[in-house]
């Protein structure tokens, strides 16, 4: 699926939050949103996904394939969500219902937008889970008793089970040790290439945004500050907004190396 934003204008209380913001997404690729705390990334995601606060105002255009989502009724933005864009959240522990299974939780998309039998859903959750390396046991199981990667692991379950087409990662793996980053950020990005869609991954750290993205752009204040391949920006920033979050990434690196032990 193809994504166009431009001019995406978002304000909170008189107070712009983004400020004409242009980002595209072509078919099949994974591009990535940088920026640090406070930088307005997640208010972009909620207004693709058309759930940014009562008080919120936005304006501009977000085209997803054909349609655009500004403005779009709550009916129409529900089954979009559901059916065509899939999202893997920041904690997974917040996120994730603690009094359903993971069966019942990765089957609940399935269940509100696809008229399928509840064999068909079971057979397609164990599918699902098969696919991000979790045995079928882990269905009776609740969130609590599984670990941070096991937890987003499910969550990726449940974003891609009714196959979108596109993708959101916002911030997926923050709340995760530097090992299980790798392995959820590479399980993630070989899902996405199998089933052909395309990804914004929204992130703060360079060094998970190099493993997930070809391209990306670095956002400061609410506005897109320079763009470009993922490997330039990396090895040559140009702005002072993205030579700080580079050299953040390289600190952390470092600090992370030689750390092998996973605890998925």
């Amino acid at each position: 699926m193809t994504i166009a934003v431009h001019g995406l204008t978002i304000t909170i209380g008189g107070r712009h939050i983004v400020s004409g913001v242009d980002l595209d997404i072509a078919d099949g690729e994974r591009v990535g949103l940088i920026g640090s705390s406070g930088s307005g990334k997640s208010m972009i995601s909620k207004a693709m996904l058309g759930l940014l606060p009562r008080n919120a105002t936005a304006s501009g255009s977000i085209v997803m394939g054909d349609t655009d989502v500004i403005g779009l009724h709550e009916r129409a933005l529900a089954d979009l969500r559901g059916r065509y864009v899939g999202t893997v959240f920041q904690n997974p522990a917040a996120s994730l219902n603690p009094v359903m299974t993971v069966g019942q939780q990765i089957a609940l998309p399935l269940k509100l937008h696809y008229d399928l039998t509840e064999a068909e859903r079971a057979e397609r959750v164990a599918a699902m889970l098969a696919k991000v390396g979790l045995d079928g046991e882990v269905a009776g199981k609740y969130p609590h008793e599984l670990s941070g990667g096991q937890q987003q692991r499910v969550g990726i379950a449940t974003a891609l089970i009714t196959s979108p087409r596109f993708i959101i990662a916002d911030e997926p793996t923050t709340a995760l040790d530097s090992v299980t980053q790798r392995q959820i950020v590479d399980l993630l990005t070989s899902l996405v290439d199998d089933a052909g869609a395309s990804m914004l991954f929204i992130t703060h750290d360079f060094s998970v945004l190099a493993r997930a993205t070809t391209r990306c752009y670095v956002l400061d204040a609410g506005r897109i500050v320079e763009s470009g391949p993922t490997a330039e920006l990396l090895a040559s920033p140009a702005t002072a907004q993205a030579r700080e979050l580079v050299s953040a990434a390289r600190l952390l690196t470092l600090r992370a190396g030689g750390k092998e032990e996973s605890h998925d």
